[in-house]
C-alpha cells in the first residue's frame, strides 16, 4: 500500500514538472544534446552577450 502511494505521487510530480516546462513561455535551455565542448562555447557567448547588454 506505501509503495503505490509513493509511486503515484512520483509519477504525479513528474507529469507536473515536465507540464509546467513545456508550457511556460521561457522554458530554461537546456544542453543535453551538447557535446561538452559545445557548452563552454555556448557559455562563453552568453558570458559575452551578458557584458555587451551592460
Amino acid at each position: 500500500m506505501k509503495n503505490t502511494a509513493f509511486f503515484a505521487i512520483l509519477i504525479v510530480l513528474i507529469f507536473g514538472i515536465i507540464y509546467v516546462l513545456k508550457t511556460s513561455d521561457n522554458p530554461p535551455e537546456t544542453g543535453m544534446t551538447q557535446t561538452p565542448k559545445e557548452y563552454i562555447e555556448y557559455v562563453e557567448q552568453k558570458k559575452a552577450e551578458k557584458r555587451n547588454t551592460e
